[in-house]
């Protein structure tokens, strides 16, 4: 719950500075007095470093250490998680990492206070990862193979796999720059800018585990080509991955700075497509029902196929990089709305959770189109009102009291552990 709380302070604060900067709503006089007079230079750094701060402090803490410590335990039916002091560490390293980040946008400070900031974010999200899959592979039932576990367990078991292989080699070359000197910041921005190809796996990864969770539910079938969709993630994860970390170690930034279209099609876009056959497959087979979480995941669905589209066009990663971001969100809100109820007790106001999502399409549809320009700003301003939509839920989720309700609400569409268990679920005697 800490990190579910953090990314939500998160993306409330990212959210609304990326309103402001795009809408010109920042106040300029606490700007400049903030960032010691130089209100361009902030502005910059800002710019430059949303998007980060949303993906490192809000969609990652909330897909992994959220979601993933939540879930993966009651799933395996297991008291708690394998390492439970060392994933409360990682969440107070990231959550100090995001501090330091917030101050380091100011020029007034050192851009190695931003260093600093996301070496203690890298052993954070490397502690995770650990704890992650330490609970994946010994936290199960006693017999149980590992074939046979959902695949939301081997989404978050394999982005905890990840991690534990990028995390270092980014570390390290965050260590690599602080001690070459020089212009800090722009090495910094060439690190984040090659990190964009594990990141995009680290997004999908945990997303296509909740999205497979949602599906299977609402359509009352299992998912269909398991096998097959086990095997594309393991060829984002491992392989995705094993290519970056050789890359990085033998080539340089420089060589990570256009990734291959070959590169992109085989490790991203190919498992992709297998997954979305595999999602067709079960809605056509099953019998789909509308509800809050599944239009979450249909809205996944199609940013996953326009990411698609858009890998394929020269130039086009940029583009990829947004789509899997705002979908990465769909995927984040989807599990909100799906396990709400499991986490509190009750479950979201059917009409405010239909009008967060409206307000989200409307903005990541004028946002993806027209960055720049009046369309821009609508988008802007469309998803600052759906951030306080969801913050109004978040805020009427902790104030009412719980209830209890039935272990399983959705109905026998919801077939894994966790619908054995109390809503709200509580740790097990």
């Amino acid at each position: 719950m800490l990190y579910l709380v953090m990314a939500i302070v998160a993306g409330l604060v990212g959210g609304l500075l990326a309103v402001g900067l795009q809408a010109g709503l920042l106040p300029h006089a606490l700007i400049d007095a903030w960032a010691g007079g130089d209100t361009p230079g902030a502005m910059e750094r800002i710019a430059r470093r949303h998007g980060m701060m949303m993906v490192f402090f809000c969609a990652l803490p909330a897909l992994t250490g959220g979601f993933g410590n939540w879930f993966v335990p009651l799933l395996l039916r297991a008291r708690a998680l394998a390492l439970p002091r060392v994933a409360l560490a990682g969440w107070g390293l990231v959550a100090a990492s995001f501090v330091a980040v917030l101050a380091g946008l100011s020029p007034a400070l050192p851009a190695q206070v931003s260093l600093l900031a996301l070496l203690g974010w890298c052993l954070g999200m490397l502690m995770q990862g650990i704890c992650m899959v330490a609970t994946v592979l010994n936290m199960g039932p006693m017999g149980q193979r590992l074939r046979d576990l959902p695949l939301f367990v081997w989404a978050q078991g394999l982005a905890g796999m990840m991690a534990v292989m990028v995390m270092p080699v980014m570390a390290g070359g965050l260590t690599r720059i602080w001690l070459a000197g020089g212009d800090v910041s722009a090495h910094i921005d060439a690190l984040l800018h090659a990190f964009s190809g594990p990141e995009i796996a680290l997004l999908l990864l945990p997303s296509i585990g909740i999205v497979s969770q949602v599906v299977e539910t609402f359509c009352a079938r299992p998912l269909q080509m398991p096998r097959l969709v086990l095997g594309a993630l393991v060829v984002m994860s491992v392989g995705g991955s094993s290519v970056w970390v050789h890359d990085l170690l033998h080539g340089g930034l420089a060589h990570l700075a256009a990734p291959s279209a070959a590169v992109q099609l085989g490790l991203i876009v190919a498992p992709v497509l297998v997954v979305l056959v595999a999602w067709a497959q079960t809605v056509r087979l099953g019998h789909m029902r509308a509800s809050v979480p599944m239009e979450w995941a249909v809205g996944f669905v199609a940013l996953l196929l326009a990411g698609s589209v858009m890998s394929l066009r020269p130039g086009g990663m940029a583009d990829v990089h947004a789509a899997t971001l705002y979908a990465a969100v769909f995927a984040l809100f989807a599990g909100f709305y799906y396990w709400i109820g499991k986490m509190v007790g009750h479950v979201a106001p059917v009409g405010a959770s239909r009008l967060h999502f409206g307000l989200t399409v409307g903005g990541t549809v004028l946002s993806l189109m027209a960055f720049h320009g009046a369309l821009g700003v609508l988008g802007a301003v469309l998803m600052g009102l759906s951030v306080l939509v969801f913050a109004g839920i978040v805020v009427q989720a902790g104030l009412r009291p719980g209830s209890t309700l039935p272990d399983n609400y959705w109905g026998p569409g919801a077939r894994t552990a966790e619908w054995q268990a109390p809503s709200p679920a509580r740790e097990k005697a």
